[in-house]
């Protein structure tokens, strides 16, 4: 049964430090070869975001901060769902971010087999650490497969 008792909880904050060298393997991992991703001041890549979180965490990440080892368990399969990105501005190497993440829907669905799926939706609002200036908000969602009861 989906955790919805998360719905509106705020996750945390994490700063991140935005580096070259991620910028430039991420933007080599998805097979753009464009010079602007490898300069001192380089843009990051347009779903960059996403891996903020495990890559440039100067505290703990990933997942969007939800309690995966409450998700995890036999007959359940963690899979990557929608993410969306809205830019404000468009965050560069050398940018020290700030994520604060707040779980905005749980919900489940009933499949054709008799299993389950189920939804876990974070938003972080993502800001530069040393003005406030928002930058970005990222939004995820996190899909839960549950095999049929037996």
């Amino acid at each position: 049964m989906a955790l919805t008792e998360l719905k509106g909880q705020q996750t945390g904050t994490q700063r991140v430090v935005i580096e070259r060298g991620p910028v430039r393997v991420f933007a080599d991992a998805l097979g753009d070869d464009d010079p602007v991703y490898r300069g001192d001041n380089a843009p990051v890549p347009p779903t960059f975001p996403f891996v903020m979180p495990y890559w440039g965490s100067l505290g703990t990440g990933g997942a969007a901060g939800l309690p995966i080892e409450k998700l995890r368990g036999p007959g359940r399969a963690i899979l990557h769902g929608e993410q969306e990105f809205e830019y404000l501005s468009w965050p560069h190497v050398g940018d020290v971010l700030e994520g604060t993440t707040t779980i905005t829907d749980v919900y489940e669905k009933e499949r054709g087999d008799g299993g389950k799926m189920e939804f876990y939706v974070t938003e972080t609002a993502w800001k530069q650490a040393d003005s406030g200036t928002p930058v970005l908000n990222a939004k995820f969602t996190l899909l839960i497969m549950v095999r049929p009861p037996k």
